[in-house]
């Protein structure tokens, strides 16, 4: 009886350790199949997000629903106040007729069942905004860049005296992508915005040629990249919060171009192939260095996290008054290279 006991202990400990290994190297199909028994438990299959979000805060301006926990939500509640304000104070003035309905998912898990039964299989992983629903979903493991995006989509809804071309929308919503803000003692936002895109932007100069500038304010989906390099231009010349004001109130003006003549003194006919070329000689001189590329993230800290920051890079950074943005010390410019990675703010 010795020698089965002993050949049965010895194949126990070998089926264990199999199961164990295939486990580990199995984990991801492991962890789906324990979220979906969860998700089924729960009785969500996607169409009703509520049975996941099931903690509700209501603001000034926004009604969220949420599976965060409560820290993070309230750090959330004052980044949506305070971009609102920022927005309403420094933009275009917001016409909100009713609080925005958001739905802020923790991570992926949750988020990607919504989002696949209200838009079909091709979903985006990040977030959309339906103003149909009168609804912005989001995923907030992908960062704060993808809340200000589809938070400018809503208020060009609710504001816009017309719909307006896919390249004034989508460039709005896109400058918005890249910031650096920072909470006060009274909660209060402060934002720099006005940062290339670390992704967007060599898309714009690899393929600058591509579009005209008419070619672009009229094609249906123009690439979001180059119509952000074009807000970027705009803002360079000190030009972006005009253009997005004017634009926020013209009428019959579905392409911009009476907004953009306001805010270029003439017809904009009359000076379009100028800044056509103005535009583009800009973006093919652009050094793709570490002071373009310095917002790798967008961040808004609170006062401990900023003075961490600041402490940590103010020997390296310099406030450019005339651009109301951080900018590198040119001591502190190094060549950037695209197989270089990408560190954060600390690290550019």
């Amino acid at each position: 009886m010795q020698k089965p006991r002993i050949l049965f202990m010895f194949l126990l400990v070998i089926a264990v350790a199999v199961s164990f290994t295939y486990r580990y190297k199995n984990s991801g199909m492991f962890d789906k199949g324990v979220d979906l028994i969860e998700m089924n438990a729960r009785g969500y299959d996607g169409s009703n997000p509520l049975v996941i979000l099931d903690t509700q805060l209501i603001t000034k301006h926004f009604n969220i629903h949420t599976d965060l926990d409560f820290d993070r939500l309230d750090y959330y509640e004052k980044f949506f106040e305070g971009f609102y304000e920022y927005f309403d104070r420094e933009v275009f003035k917001i016409t909100q007729p009713r609080r925005l309905e958001v739905y802020l998912f923790n991570d992926l898990k949750y988020y990607a069942p919504y989002a696949e039964y209200l838009t079909g299989p091709d979903y985006t992983e990040y977030g959309f905004y339906s103003p149909s629903r009168n609804v912005m979903v989001a995923n907030a493991d992908t960062g704060l860049g993808l809340l200000t995006h589809e938070m400018v989509h809503h208020f060009e809804h609710c504001t816009f005296k017309e719909q307006k071309a896919n390249w004034i929308e989508e460039g709005l919503s896109t400058f918005f992508e890249k910031f650096i803000a920072r909470f006060d003692e009274q909660d209060k936002l402060h934002m720099t915005v006005g940062y290339f895109s670390n992704w967007r932007l060599p898309q714009t100069i690899e393929n600058q040629d591509v579009f005209d500038l008419m070619t672009l304010f009229t094609y249906y989906r123009p690439p979001q990249a180059h119509v952000r390099s074009f807000m970027m231009f705009l803002h360079k010349q000190g030009k972006f919060y005009e253009f997005a004001r004017a634009v926020s109130q013209t009428e019959n003006d579905p392409y911009g171009l009476v907004a953009l003549g306001q805010v270029y003194g003439r017809p904009f006919d009359k000076v379009a192939k100028e800044v056509e070329r103005q535009w583009k000689d800009w973006v093919r001189h652009l050094r793709t260095d570490n002071d373009v590329f310095l917002v790798s993230e967008s961040l808004a800290m609170t006062p401990n996290q900023w003075d961490k920051w600041w402490s940590e890079n103010q020997h390296r950074l310099y406030f450019s008054e005339e651009e109301q943005i951080y900018r590198v010390k040119e001591a502190y410019i190094e060549n950037y290279y695209p197989n270089r990675a990408e560190g954060d703010l600390g690290k550019n």
